[in-house]
């Protein structure tokens, strides 16, 4: 009983003795975190130093700062430990250096401090910064670059609206213009041939005329006798409308057509250019060169060259602008493509009658020898009729 007794003492002062270190272990603990310092903070579980930054001084950004005060607690700036004190004091005055900076959540990617502990301690924050240099301009792009890298001021944008209205492109006659206007004969026998067809056979025949053919369509040609037509070239398709004695006869144009094969009875032609419906029993004719006046203006004359009004090329009422009429001054008379006539009603001459009045405005479209086809560009008064009198007023340069 004895020897029991002395074992179980002995094995209690035993434990005593080993609980001796803990218990003081556990006590310079408790004295060390029971009452941190003013200007410090207890690092709690799942704290970063970026959430201590933003808690204390409402900017993540200076977590840097706050771990370059406590190298001697925290050795890796990724990892913090719950009951870690962290010395905050001045902080909030030190300058914060972007170049460390990195976005929230990612601060563990930020390199680590190099300098020590001993470094560090007793010295003012703002000899521990690093002072980075900042990054280098992007270069700028080489050339003028595309519409979509400059953006133009909005003084750019009122000059180049501005530039538009006085640098206006100007053609006088277009090549359109000039082929779809027509033109008098003046009793001259052209080599006209005849339109055959349309090659290509309708799928609906009940719904499509088989003899009229539109743009890009192929159609059948028979020349006249004598005349050698060749792949490549261009005929104008017209109809004859009526004679306007003693002028001839009022050639109204349809289309463009060019040659694409030569066969020994006909000539097939493919229709580039369209102003009206092509179909059998139209006749064709080699293309008159269209030679552009280019991007000139006329100029205003004084007392110009007078004529007069034929007839206009279509038989109906004026009833707006562009239509072709037809005057009796061409080439031989100085009349060149661009110029302007006017058609008007001379003053009667008579103690209070009425006084001059310009009906219309009109464009030198095409010319002959002796007789001009005219669009008209203006309209005042709509009531024109065959030998009215017009003037020129604004003359292409010779």
């Amino acid at each position: 009983m004895r020897r029991t007794t002395i074992c179980r003492s002995s094995r209690i002062m035993a434990a005593v003795v080993v609980a001796l270190p803990v218990a003081a272990v556990l006590a310079a603990q408790d004295s060390t975190m029971a009452a941190p310092a003013a200007g410090s903070h207890v690092v709690a579980r799942g704290e970063t130093l970026w959430s201590i930054s933003q808690q204390y001084f409402a900017d993540p950004l200076l977590w840097p700062e706050i771990y370059r005060r406590n190298t001697a607690v925290v050795e890796d700036p990724h990892w913090i430990y719950p009951g870690e004190v962290l010395d905050l004091g001045g902080i909030a005055e030190a300058p914060v250096d972007t170049a460390q900076t990195v976005p929230q959540g990612v601060a563990d990617t930020t390199t680590r401090d190099t300098t020590t502990a001993a470094d560090t301690i007793g010295a003012a924050p703002d000899t521990a910064q690093v002072v980075m240099p900042p990054p280098p301009p992007e270069p700028e792009p080489e050339g003028p670059g595309t519409i979509f890298d400059r953006q133009a001021t909005k003084q750019q944008q009122v000059q180049d609206v501005l530039r538009m209205y006085a640098h206006q492109i100007y053609r006088p006659v277009r090549r359109g213009e000039f082929y779809a206007s027509g033109f008098l004969t003046e009793g001259e026998q052209l080599p006209w041939a005849r339109v055959v067809g349309n090659t290509a056979k309708p799928s609906i025949p009940v719904l499509t005329d088989p003899g009229v053919a539109g743009q890009f369509a192929e159609i059948a040609i028979v020349p006249p006798e004598q005349a050698s037509y060749h792949v490549g070239d261009s005929l104008l398709i017209a109809r004859l409308d009526r004679k306007l004695d003693p002028w001839g006869e009022v050639v109204v144009p349809q289309g463009v057509a060019r040659v694409v094969a030569v066969q020994q009875r006909q000539v097939l032609a493919q229709v580039i250019m369209q102003f009206g419906r092509i179909r059998e029993g139209s006749l064709a004719l080699p293309l008159e060169p269209f030679k552009d006046p280019g991007a000139v203006r006329p100029a205003a004359v004084d007392q110009g060259l007078e004529g007069h009004l034929l007839g206009m090329r279509d038989e109906h009422v004026l009833a707006s602008a562009l239509q072709v009429l037809f005057i009796d001054k061409g080439r031989a008379d100085g009349v060149a493509l661009g110029d302007v006539f006017e058609a008007y009603r001379p003053a009667s001459g008579e103690v209070g009658a009425r006084s001059e009045e310009v009906r219309v405005q009109l464009l030198v479209a095409h010319t002959r020898e002796h007789t001009a086809s005219v669009i008209v560009i203006g309209m005042s008064n709509p009531a024109l009729s065959s030998g009215m009198p017009v003037r020129l007023i604004k003359k292409m340069p010779s």
